[in-house]
């Protein structure tokens, strides 16, 4: 089967961390990776970390897949990567509005193209769905499938598939791929607002070094706040990320005036603690570093998203009352896919 001289090999291999960062990291072409499973730590090639199949790809109707984020976002890297240099290898900070605009909006895009992102948006769809089914019962479930199959449906039919469903543990909703790169480039725009009002201060070490984390951009709780809210970009006590091996950026509240932040031993040993704990699978450090010195690794985070209500609380075999019909519920997305069991999904 011929092919397309005219057409572009599509990139398979996406780095949820950007190569700019990892290369800040590494001695030319390894960096240091600590898993957090208690695996001995030890250095791989820059071009092997963080790395997922096609994990930016959009995708057609017939399964096509194509590279339009992957090169947005390899665009704003190279952007980014000059204005790093200016502020690492030059020494150009307070930044000019331009060059800040595009740091700005590549620290935005590291908040939004994590993992963690995608998988909490999953974990709530898969919520939703399945209190969506546990309400419905099965006069929900034979409705829909007559609907499906335009017919009517035994009692036997009905009977099995609400077994099936309501195995909540057997199978995992997941939203489409081109769902979650939607949400991301939405994710970005709110991102790059909060990011641009607040000071950036930045902070350079001489003698310390820092860790990158497999999720870059860690936030800074306040203190102040209620203990019951949650912490995200808008109000986040500080919002911190490495721009280097001996350097971050920290993004304190808005209204003041960009500047720089006294480094200091207990500073980095803080920053790395922050990292650290915000990382998921793995974290990361030059070869010849020791910033792990004193630090706690987190365990593996395998859950994003947590929930005071299960869909077993829900579960309304023979449908839902007349009092219940009155309450308003918000079901999940329309397009999340129909729940499956779906290979490797069992937990």
């Amino acid at each position: 089967m011929g092919t397309n001289p005219g057409k572009q090999k599509l990139k398979r291999h996406h780095h949820t961390v950007p190569r700019l960062l990892l290369r800040r990291f590494a001695d030319g072409k390894r960096i240091m990776r600590v898993p957090l499973d208690g695996s001995e730590p030890k250095p791989i090639g820059i071009g092997d970390a963080t790395v997922r199949s096609h994990f930016y790809s959009m995708q057609d109707e017939t399964g096509q897949r194509d590279d339009s984020i992957e090169n947005l976002l390899a665009d704003l890297e190279d952007q980014a990567a000059r204005v790093i240099a200016k502020v690492i290898d030059e020494h150009v900070w307070p930044l000019p509005i331009d060059d800040r605009a595009v740091l700005g909006e590549w620290v935005a895009a590291q908040s939004a193209r994590i993992p963690a992102a995608r998988k909490a948006n999953n974990e709530i769809a898969d919520q939703l769905l399945k209190m969506e089914i546990a309400a419905g019962g099965k006069p929900e479930v034979r409705r829909r499938m007559e609907a499906q199959g335009k017919g009517p449906v035994s009692d036997e039919d009905v009977e099995a598939t609400w077994a099936e469903l309501t195995d909540f543990s057997g199978y995992f909703v997941e939203l489409p791929v081109n769902d979650h790169l939607l949400t991301m480039a939405d994710a970005m725009v709110v991102a790059y607002e909060w990011m641009m009002a607040r000071s950036w201060q930045l902070c350079r070490f001489g003698r310390r070094t820092l860790l990158l984390s497999d999720h870059p951009v860690a936030l800074l709780r306040d203190e102040t706040a209620p203990a019951w809210s949650g912490v995200g970009l808008a109000n986040a006590a500080a919002i911190m990320v490495p721009i280097d091996r001996q350097a971050a950026i920290i993004m304190t509240a808005p209204g003041g005036q960009d500047g720089i932040f006294p480094a200091s031993a207990k500073l980095a040993k803080e920053l790395n603690h922050r990292f650290a704990w915000n990382s998921r699978i793995e974290l990361f450090h030059h070869p010849d570093d020791n910033p792990l010195a004193g630090i706690n690794l987190p365990p593996v985070r395998d859950r994003e998203a947590e929930f005071s209500q299960t869909a077993e609380r829900f579960l309304m075999p023979e449908g839902p009352s007349e009092a219940f019909k009155s309450i308003s519920f918000e079901g999940p997305p329309p397009n999340a896919k129909a729940p499956r069991r779906a290979r490797g999904s069992r937990r």
